[in-house]
């Protein structure tokens, strides 16, 4: 057992470095003064430059410049933006937070309405509602985010007005106008994660129900429900939690069209801004949070199917 957790974090650690080497080199293409001039305009004096270059620590070599900034990283020292003049810290730490926030808003609505239709549809498997339910996933999943998040704004902002057309109260409302500001990117990103899920544990629960134990409940005279959830449920819950660990890193990850979509105040957003302003610190924080929040699920995702597994077995 120690040799295995010696072996995971060191895994961890290897693919955290080659993380970092990859997100450094593909930020570090440009030249440091072309960083200058993309950060302060064209119309520059070199000695602005210079004061740019030194106080951004871009002078030196790559190998150097590589050293310095994954020692600051690994310190808590993100850096300054050149164009928010703010600590990365300061600047991206509220939007982690309104992403994380989403994330698990739309994985809380989606998930146990997915267990229960996915559920329900493998029971009646190849009936009217399998066929109709099943029908409309492949059509959901084939949308794009954006159009599922233009026509929500169609009918719940623009039709109806009972919700705003973008996310800006959470800058600048109070709580009911924050948690406004949350209802549509959660429901977008909901219907957009509910075809996977149903189809995955419909899949799951159909290869569950042909079980000799479950056929043996069946003649027992068990209840459906309890046999649905006693025990085709926790034999579907292993391939379910590494799809819903998949899905979370890409929700975490910003959905970037979604939150451009709203105007929604999360990492996507500013990682779309930071990389069209040339804002390279922000990038290289980003894409490095990124990674450690991937790491980080992925390992909680495989302690969890190794439990379930357990109990199962």
């Amino acid at each position: 057992m120690i040799a295995r957790v010696l072996r995971r974090i060191l895994a961890v650690l290897l693919t955290l470095w080659l993380i970092s080497m990859i997100t450094f080199a593909a930020t570090s293409l440009r030249s440091p003064s072309d960083v200058a001039r993309a950060a302060l305009g064209r119309d520059v004096a070199p000695a602005q430059i210079q004061a740019f270059v030194h106080e951004y620590r871009l002078d030196g070599s790559l190998p150097a410049r590589y050293g310095r900034w994954l020692g600051d990283f690994a310190t808590g020292n993100w850096g300054t933006s050149p164009v928010t003049r703010l600590p990365v810290t300061q600047d991206i730490g509220p939007r982690l937070r309104n992403s994380l926030i989403l994330a698990t808003a739309a994985l809380v609505l989606a998930l146990p309405l997915s267990i229960a239709v996915g559920l329900g549809i493998a029971r009646r498997r190849g009936g009217r509602t399998d066929v109709a339910i099943t029908t409309a996933s492949v059509v959901i999943a084939a949308l794009p985010e954006f159009v599922v998040g233009i026509a929500l704004l169609w009918v719940f902002a623009v039709q109806a007005g009972v919700l705003p057309v973008d996310s800006s109260g959470l800058t600048f409302g109070g709580l009911g106008a924050q948690v406004e500001a949350f209802v549509l990117p959660t429901l977008t990103l909901a219907i957009v994660l509910m075809p996977q899920f149903v189809r995955m544990v419909r899949a799951a629960a159909i290869d569950v129900l042909a079980q000799p134990y479950v056929r043996a409940a069946v003649l027992r005279g068990l209840p459906v429900r309890t046999i649905l959830w006693r025990h085709v449920l926790p034999n579907t819950a292993a391939p379910l939690v590494n799809i819903v660990a998949i899905n979370l890193v890409w929700l975490i990850g910003g959905v970037i069209v979604v939150e451009n979509v709203f105007a929604f105040q999360g990492i996507g957003q500013r990682l779309v801004a930071a990389v069209s302003q040339g804002d390279m610190p922000t990038v290289q924080a980003l894409a490095m949070v990124t990674g450690i929040l991937f790491l980080a699920i992925s390992l909680t995702a495989d302690a969890i199917v190794g439990r379930v597994e357990a109990r199962t077995r």
